[in-house]
């Protein structure tokens, strides 16, 4: 999942790119997009832990303006690319003072604007091709695919266990699974899907991994899994 965030004090211009936007939720671009009306706003957002992975701001906002809400956002976050829609561009250098992605002139040209934000968005799935992300109340955090030992689900609450650490974060295990299927995670469970690179041994349906944790394998599930573990092994990642 991707995260982006849109700050303009104009309703309309907000509405607007939210439209242009909802062209690449078509494309299968899985995105969650947060708007906002003040600097101030996205600030004490970034303030409380969120985090985004791409900032579409307006240069002329009250009470503070576009560069301004970049700069005092910068303070927290050095990396997360920044759009700067301008009216003119006589302001457009100070754009870079903040590490500005790009500037865009408004009224915005749908074509430019979406390849700009594919651009940016490909390169973020490009980059966590190797890792899952998930957002929570502390922010987006990036857990290399790796170290993940398995994930569990109750209700609608996702656990995601690594060696390290473990994390919460809302989701639905269906959801994780289909996500990680090409990257030998399995759902073994209704509730669980499991990192066959640290099964740690299998047997009668009953899984363990290389923590200890003992998880059961469902039993219309079990072939699947045996299959896969079998593909997974055979391929050479289990040696």
């Amino acid at each position: 999942m991707l995260y982006l965030a849109l700050c303009d004090d104009s309703k309309d211009d907000l509405q607007e790119i939210m439209m242009c936007l909802g062209e690449l939720k078509k494309e299968n671009y899985r995105m969650e997009i947060m708007p906002y009306l003040t600097g101030t706003a996205l600030i004490e957002a970034y303030a409380k832990g969120r985090r985004f992975n791409l900032l579409v701001l307006d240069m002329y906002m009250e009470p503070i303006n576009g560069i301004e809400t970049a700069r005092q956002i910068r303070k927290i976050d050095t990396t997360v690319p920044i759009l700067i829609v301008i009216s003119t561009i006589e302001f457009a250098l100070e754009g870079y003072a903040v590490n500005a992605y790009r500037y865009l002139l408004k009224p915005i040209d749908k074509k430019t604007f979406l390849h700009e934000v594919r651009a940016i968005l490909d390169h973020h799935e490009k980059a966590d091709q190797y890792y899952f992300s998930i957002s929570n109340e502390q922010g987006i955090t990036k857990v290399k695919l790796e170290d993940i030992l398995y994930f569990e689900s109750e209700l609608k609450t996702i656990y995601l266990q690594s060696w390290k650490q473990r994390y919460a974060f809302r989701g639905t295990i269906s959801e994780v699974a289909e996500k990680l299927e090409k990257n030998y995670f399995v759902r073994v469970h209704k509730s669980y899907v499991v990192n066959l690179r640290h099964v740690k041994n299998i047997f009668k349906g009953v899984i363990t991994m290389e923590n200890g944790t003992i998880i059961y394998v469902s039993k219309h599930r079990s072939k699947e899994v045996y299959e896969m573990l079998m593909e997974y092994i055979e391929a050479g990642y289990g040696s």
